[in-house]
């Protein structure tokens, strides 16, 4: 937690969104600032439980703010439910701005494996070339097709700028898109593709997109009602998950 503070208040002040009240907005915008300059508040609301304001930060991150900015917690927010259950509202706040996010990146930026028959949900995937799940998870591709279900592939090279990785993936990028496909498969496969560079690659900019959402990790699903889910998943328990199988 103590990591995430300084992160936040190294950052960039931003504008801010006037769904709280203007006046605590502006005392809550005072009091942050007064903290740091550079604090980067996107919006104020108000919170899904009283006394409390909810500050979204331009990493996605978010913030549980009194109505003076006196006081203020970094973290998850969980709800009881009447059957016991928990609900976690900080992550269920997260999943519109996923969407929203997502839907900004052209098709064409994307490495789609479409659903065989009938397109019955869709899931986004930050994955990288060399990682053993990310290569077990594509060699189900077939499976999770054939259930129905749309992959579309994002860049998340782990070791980020300048790496191996990160040129083998924008060898990729970089190609016809009609041989994306083929020279995915064939990187995923542990095969050598040849080396390709352009200047619109967009596999950093989709790195840096995931870090904002939240991904430290590959894969990282992202379902399309805006759920992370890290890790690999077997095509038959996605298909339960996406709600294309009981």
């Amino acid at each position: 937690m103590r990591k995430i503070f300084f992160t936040l208040v190294a950052m960039t002040l931003l504008s801010f969104n006037a769904s709280a009240d203007e006046s605590k907005e502006a005392a809550i915008r005072a009091a942050l600032s007064s903290l740091n300059s550079q604090v980067p508040i996107v919006a104020v609301a108000d919170a899904q439980f009283p006394g409390l304001y909810e500050v979204t930060l331009a990493s996605g991150e978010k913030l549980y703010v009194n109505e003076s900015g006196s006081h203020f917690i970094v973290g998850e927010v969980y709800k009881v439910q009447a059957d016991g259950r928990l609900v976690n509202l900080t992550e269920e706040g997260k999943k519109a701005g996923r969407i929203e996010q997502l839907a900004s990146i052209a098709p064409e930026d994307m490495i789609i494996f479409p659903a065989k028959g009938e397109t019955k949900a869709h899931m986004t995937v930050f994955t990288d070339t060399d990682c053993f799940y990310c290569r077990k998870l594509h060699k189900e591709m077939a499976q999770i097709n054939a259930q129905g279900i749309e992959v579309r592939y994002l860049a998340f090279p782990r070791a980020g700028a300048g790496s191996k990785t990160q040129k083998v993936m924008d060898s990729i990028w970089c190609a016809d898109k009609a041989d994306q496909a083929e020279l995915f498969t064939q990187a995923k496969s542990g095969r050598t593709i040849p080396a390709l560079s352009c200047d619109n690659s967009p596999v950093m900019s989709q790195y840096e997109l995931g870090q904002k959402m939240g991904v430290t990790g590959t894969p990282a699903l992202v379902l399309q009602d805006g759920t992370l889910v890290p890790g690999y998943m077997p095509a038959a328990q996605l298909a339960k998950m996406l709600g294309v199988t009981n």
